[in-house]
């Protein structure tokens, strides 16, 4: 191994490195590499860039434009809309068609983009039939990956393995050479979904069935225990304030759904909805925690000066200390590392950046440098000060001088209902937001006082921040618990509850709700979030989203309709959906005859027939250039046109030679069977974590020096290595299908395992066996 080598393969372990964890978004991964190996002279300048004119990122191109005309002109979901009336009721009759249907459609369309446009009609299908999504969505996500694999088109991986045939001056891969292979395996991944398979899938009882009824989505989302009702009092201070201006649902910790006021109910109120005395407000939120709450309304707060303070007790201080880069607790909240537990101190700020946090504490995620300002018992500080996570900056109680501007008293009255409670019991942290930094009784002050401290009359608690939710809530005045559920209450013709899935190449993953305004932007209320098999109702505001989160909404059906239409979510439930240009669909199926005639008939090739079927679909209007645009996986078409040329770097440098040497030493001896089945072996195990694309660029250096050292033809070694790279099923992060259904499933990552993994084992022992019948040694 040359010098050159090891940094190639240390360049490449990187890589592979950052895949896997999505440090960083893998196009940049990618692009940083391309660039790396530009610099280091691994590759020429006009070497670097042909990814970006190769044919195979113009066919991946072309093909997401020509699938997105068959799903707005209506095509795809023609197909998906007839299964339950042909299929039925039966479950093994139902995943038999929905992979065949999805498969079908994962010939000539993105898998992605094939698995959405069935999700609606699965979802309908599963509280037709009866049975829960989870025995459904992962063998419709399954028959998507499958289908891929049947034509050249149908997966980037097949389509890399032809270019890289090609870049060597071997004949490519035409459009069916896949299809016998392909069709093999989506047959047998069927027959084993329907038979063993059909015994592993979970059958996720917490997610109930598919939500589409309101009734359904309480089940599923677990909202018969949230939803209660609150009645405003005679003579309340709310009468005639709006619900904005009350801030009701954020000091309460409520969602509204409904007002009730002279028997007549208004659904999905906004914030301009005035409220009057007698009112029932039908809300989602914790009917025992909005007790506890209440029970607060009788506290005093009141602002003060550090040096209007008694003086603190002996032995008492305070610090302040940096969290260092590269600590075991950067990522990790106050309440998960058990803070106070674990350092004997009170945490009462964290300065990050510019900003100063005092709320929520202990539910803030630590990050590299943050400012940690705390009280406690001086000896506690000082074993504070000497932990290797922190870089002490300053001690003494000076170190919190930064919060004296800020320092708020609650007086608990004689009366309160906190009397004789422990600091833990009052649930001021946990129901307020708010750190019990110390506690003032008579002439003498507690600082970093336990959660096991009992409160009496009289006591002032110290807090590092304005507790505006108690001001809030005092101000509130009385209002009275209803146990009475509001379930039945929540819909009529106007208002609907539907549940939404964030969709495919969606712009809003990343962001919080709070940051898409979404409101205010669709008027809708997020009820609840679904994530890895369980609903969020609380604090999710401020969670950024994920691909294929699952999203509970309430609000006009009007609105709801506007957001089938929009890009970024998929609704499930059951709607009259946006028009589709079904007049156009004979346009869009018959560019895609052209482009499949253009290529058999050997008149045009693959890149060349795809652009123009891509072109002809818009031109005839089955497709506007701004859906053109949003089609296309612009990550997908970055990534492996920047990957592309590694696979020239590898051959270049002799590290593909070294590897294939490597591969024949262990595997020839033992014959070509061997040698196959370690290659197809190691492409599906990039595949679980790589991109398939990204794993094929890796391999095929090592698949042609291999052949080339054994004497025996490349084809067999790509096709294997190639389909191979499709099999990605034993995570719902080896591919985008998998984990789109994720949520909407109510799959947990160890479903998958038990799913995916025999499943992958026959198909790889399947491929060692077939390839050479249809491509021999």
């Amino acid at each position: 191994m040359t010098v050159e080598i090891a940094i190639l393969f240390a360049l490449l372990a990187v890589m592979v490195y950052l895949f896997l964890t999505e440090k960083l978004p893998v196009d940049l991964t990618a692009f940083l590499a391309l660039a790396i190996l530009v610099l280091g002279g691994y590759l020429t300048p006009a070497e670097a860039f042909t990814g970006f004119s190769s044919p195979a990122v113009i066919t991946m191109l072309s093909v997401f434009i020509v699938g997105a005309a068959l799903l707005e002109t209506g095509v795809a979901e023609m197909i998906g809309g007839r299964i339950h009336a042909i299929v039925g009721n039966s479950e093994t009759r139902l995943i038999v068609v929905l992979m065949l249907v999805a498969g079908v459609l994962s010939a000539f369309m993105n898998n992605i983009a094939a698995t959405a446009v069935l999700m609606p009609a699965v979802a309908s299908i599963a509280r037709r039939a009866g049975l829960a999504p989870s025995r459904l969505f992962m063998p419709l996500a399954f028959g998507a990956i499958l289908g891929g694999t049947t034509t050249l088109v149908g997966t980037p991986p097949n389509l890399v393995a032809a270019q890289m045939l090609l870049e060597r001056n071997l004949e490519p891969f035409s459009l069916f050479d896949f299809t016998p292979i392909g069709l093999s395996l989506l047959g047998v991944g069927t027959l084993f979904m329907v038979t063993f398979g059909r015994r592993l899938l979970v059958v996720r009882e917490d997610r109930g069935p598919t939500a589409t009824e309101s009734a359904d989505l309480t089940e599923v989302y677990q909202l018969q225990e949230r939803l209660f009702s609150i009645r405003i009092p005679q003579n309340s201070p709310l009468d005639g304030l709006t619900l904005a201006e009350t801030r009701l649902g954020n000091t309460l910790g409520v969602k509204v759904m409904a007002i009730l006021r002279d028997g007549r109910r208004r659904l999905a109120p906004e914030g301009d909805a005035e409220l009057r005395a007698g009112d029932v407000l039908y809300v989602d939120g914790k009917a025992s925690d909005l007790e506890e709450l209440l029970r607060m309304q009788s506290l005093e707060v009141e602002s003060t000066q550090l040096g209007q303070l008694p003086m603190p007790m002996p032995g008492v201080g305070g610090v302040r200390a940096r969290v260092k880069p590269g600590s075991a607790l950067v990522g990790q909240t106050l309440r998960e590392l058990h803070f106070r537990e674990r350092y004997g101190v009170v945490v009462v700020g964290i300065r990050r950046g510019g900003l100063l946090l005092r709320t929520n504490l202990g539910e803030q995620p630590l990050e590299a440098d943050d400012e940690i300002m705390a009280l406690g018992e001086r000896q506690r500080v000082e074993e504070l000060a000497k932990v290797t996570d922190f870089e002490l900056v300053k001690k003494g109680l000076s170190a919190i001088r930064d919060l004296v501007d800020q320092l708020f008293l609650i007086r608990i009255p004689e009366d309160s209902p906190l009397v004789g409670s422990t600091v833990g019991q009052s649930r001021l942290g946990e129901l307020a937001g708010l750190t019990v930094g110390g506690l003032i009784r008579g002439r003498e002050t507690h600082l970093g006082v336990g959660p096991d401290e009992q409160l009496a009359a009289g006591d002032r608690l110290l807090i590092a921040a304005e507790p505006s939710r108690i001001v809030t809530l005092v101000q509130l005045g009385e209002v009275q618990l209803d146990p009475e559920s509001a379930e039945s209450q929540l819909q009529s013709e106007e208002i609907g509850m539907v549940e939404a899935a964030v969709a495919p190449r969606s712009a809003v993953v990343g962001r919080t709700l709070k940051e898409l305004e979404f409101r205010d932007r669709f008027g809708l209320l997020v009820v609840a979030v679904w994530r890895e098999g369980k609903p969020l109702h609380q604090d999710f505001a401020d969670v950024a989203l994920r691909f294929g989160d699952g999203l509970l909404l309430h609000g006009s059906r009007e609105k709801i309709g506007r957001l089938v239409a929009e890009p970024d979510f998929v609704v499930l439930s059951e709607l009259e959906r946006a028009p589709r240009r079904t007049h156009k669909a004979p346009h869009a199926f018959a560019c895609l005859l052209l482009m499949v005639l253009l290529v058999v008939t050997g008149v045009q090739p693959i890149h060349v027939a795809a652009f123009a079927a891509a072109s002809l679909v818009v031109l005839l209007g089955a497709l506007t250039m701004q859906e053109t645009y949003r089609a296309i996986e612009w990550r997908a078409i970055f990534l492996v046109a920047a990957v592309l040329p590694v696979g020239l770097a590898m051959e270049r440098t002799g590290a593909a030679l070294l590897i294939a040497d490597t591969v024949a030493t262990w595997a020839g001896p033992i014959g070509n069977y061997a040698t196959l089945a370690a290659l197809v072996v190691l492409g599906s195990l990039l595949s679980q974590g790589l991109d398939g694309a990204p794993a094929v660029v890796l391999l095929a250096p090592v698949v042609i020096e291999t052949a080339q050292g054994l004497g025996v033809s490349p084809y067999p070694m790509m096709m294997g290595v190639s389909v191979a790279a499709s099999a990605a099923f034993m995570t719902p992060f080896s591919h985008k299908a998998n984990l789109l259904v994720m949520g909407v499933g109510g799959y947990r990552t160890v479903d998958y395992l038990r799913v995916g993994t025999p499943l992958t084992v026959v198909l790889l022992a399947l491929m060692v066996l077939l390839v050479p019948v249809f491509f021999p040694f």
